[in-house]
């Protein structure tokens, strides 16, 4: 049986990450590259990824703007040191998982629109606001780099699978 206490307070993935700096920006652009190149490989099948989850404590994460599920046709984006400036519309609960916790699945309650801010990688301020499963995927990433995994907000521990 899989037990959460054998990843939940992996230190890495607790810490805050730190925000990227004017001195570290270009790195972070070539990581993040690097993390979208990886999420992109159909053998890897992912649509997210933060950078803490490969070890790395920047505020960095690549999303894919799904509109659906079933969204073939979507951009996958880096974002640099985003924020959420506001949540709204209510919650929702539904199965997520994590590239953290292979395999196994959790209901989870979040947010139905967010409000968001991040640098693009030519240093951009960027502001959108994110409905359903775009949402859904931002504060999931979002978590990863303020120390908070999806099992925070569970009120059943036990996996849906």
């Amino acid at each position: 049986m899989f037990k959460i206490e054998t990843w939940v307070n992996n230190p890495i993935l607790r810490k805050i990450a730190d925000k990227v700096t004017d001195k570290d920006f270009n790195e972070a652009v070539k990581l993040g590259k690097k993390m979208i190149k990886y999420i992109k490989d159909p053998e890897n099948g992912w649509v997210w990824l933060a950078a803490p989850q490969i070890w790395v404590s920047w505020k960095l994460v690549v999303v894919s703007m799904l509109k659906d599920r079933d969204d073939e046709n979507f951009k996958t984006i880096m974002m640099i040191n985003p924020e959420i400036l506001e949540f709204w519309w209510g919650k929702e609960i539904e199965v997520e998982w994590c590239l953290s916790v292979p395999w196994v699945k959790w209901k989870v309650e979040r947010y139905n629109m967010v409000k968001l801010t991040y640098l693009d990688e030519k240093k951009k301020q960027i502001t959108l606001i994110l409905k359903w499963l775009q949402a859904r995927i931002i504060q999931h990433e979002l978590d990863h780099i303020n120390g908070k995994l999806f099992v925070d907000y569970l009120k059943n521990k036990e996996p849906f699978m």
